[in-house]
């Protein structure tokens, strides 16, 4: 925001933007007059229904609860617990604090009756107090039918969302915002369209295997077998998830390669 303010942002706070025309938009009661409209306002993007682009019912979506513990952090990883159809995640998040998520299709469980199916982490964390609030939303697996409209561009989860399980939320808004920065610049929101598509198809897919995992048990137990006599494999798979260009994404190749040893597992 320093920066921004630097290169002379203004900053509106508590206000709502109540309509746009081709010339601008309307916002507590002023009238903005602008070249580009972004919505960036989440999955349920007011910008994105008012722009005829708004998202299609999501594939599946589930719900999300996390809390901050006091206790210090065993690793410096993140780990990602597997249960009957849930996650847990755990993030340190400073010297004496950690960050447990919730992931389940349930609403009603919160992350207190779903440690009896991780007994592991609930024991290290039974002398340990918690720190915030517990605090719920919900995830899915959405896009908007288009991500472009004259003047109006969407980005992050008003254009596209991923379950959380695959971490990249907050990675891809930022990919977008880059994108669409190099579009203002040339000009072409078409660009940003034709980009915007390129990189949201890998999270599209890995999310898909992802929840698929979390529907099957069986199929569960086989990948996280192979993985676990395949550090490697796992590394590379890991790598492809996170990659940004499409030439570090997996060949079809070597996901066919990939499923016919998880059924071996």
């Amino acid at each position: 925001m320093e920066r921004a303010c630097q290169v002379g942002v203004a900053f509106h706070w508590g206000i709502r933007v109540t309509g746009f025309d081709a010339r601008g938009a309307q916002a507590g009661g002023v009238y903005f007059p602008c070249r580009w409209l972004v919505g960036a306002d989440g999955q349920n993007s007011t910008v994105g229904k008012w722009a005829n682009l708004s998202s299609r019912p999501p594939r599946t979506a589930r719900f999300g609860f996390s809390r901050h513990y006091a206790v210090v952090p065993w690793t410096d990883l993140v780990e990602v617990h597997w249960g009957p159809g849930c996650q847990i995640f755990l993030t340190p998040t400073g010297s004496d604090e950690i960050c447990i998520a919730l992931l389940s299709h349930d609403p009603q469980l919160r992350i207190d009756r779903a440690l009896a199916h991780f007994p592991e982490v609930a024991e290290r964390l039974k002398s340990s107090r918690p720190l915030t609030a517990e605090l719920g939303g919900v995830t899915s697996l959405g896009r908007a039918r288009s991500v472009v409209s004259g003047h109006v561009a969407l980005v992050g989860d008003a254009s596209f969302t991923v379950d959380g399980i695959t971490g990249q939320g907050l990675s891809l808004a930022f990919q977008h915002a880059i994108l669409l920065a190099e579009a203002f610049a040339r000009e072409d929101l078409h660009s940003y369209e034709i980009a915007h598509g390129e990189i949201s198809r890998a999270p599209w897919r890995m999310t898909r295997l992802l929840l698929l995992m979390d529907r099957s048990a069986w199929l569960r137990r086989k990948v996280l077998r192979l993985f676990a006599g395949n550090p490697a494999l796992f590394s590379k798979v890991m790598s492809a998830h996170m990659a940004e260009a499409a030439q570090e994404s997996l060949k079809a190749t070597e996901v066919l390669g990939l499923g016919w040893q998880v059924l071996r597992a």
